[in-house]
């Protein structure tokens, strides 16, 4: 069980690493390490910039759940990821949903940002 925990952990850390030496993590310190960036982190990169293998990769290395609840929450309600969002709907999360669904979310989105602010 522990073996399979640090087994896990190496792999995640491989793909961090592989991921961060192609320069997706251009915005953070090319000295960055998966422990201090976090899981989340490399899950939105992976799925933001990563291709087909790689985020197939990390559906193996986190689970479905895992995925989609960083997805979700980072990338899902982001505009400029508007065609990206819906391959990755239909195509990993198996949602049956159009570009229409992401911009009623982007909206719902700002329209909460704004209340907060005033």
């Amino acid at each position: 069980m522990v073996e399979e925990k640090v087994e896990m952990h190496k792999a995640r850390v491989e793909l961090f690493e592989k991921l961060r030496d192609m320069g997706l993590f251009w915005s953070y310190s090319k000295e960055m390490d998966y422990d201090r960036a976090g899981p989340e982190l490399l899950i939105e990169y992976l799925l933001k910039y990563g291709d087909f293998d790689d985020i197939g990769r990390g559906f193996e290395l986190f689970g479905k759940q895992k995925m989609k609840n960083v997805w979700l929450a980072r990338v899902a309600g982001s505009g400029p990821f508007l065609k990206l969002n819906v391959m990755l709907a239909r195509v990993f999360f198996d949602m049956d949903v159009d570009k229409d669904y992401f911009e009623k979310m982007n909206n719902a989105r700002f329209e909460k940002l704004t209340s907060l602010a005033s």
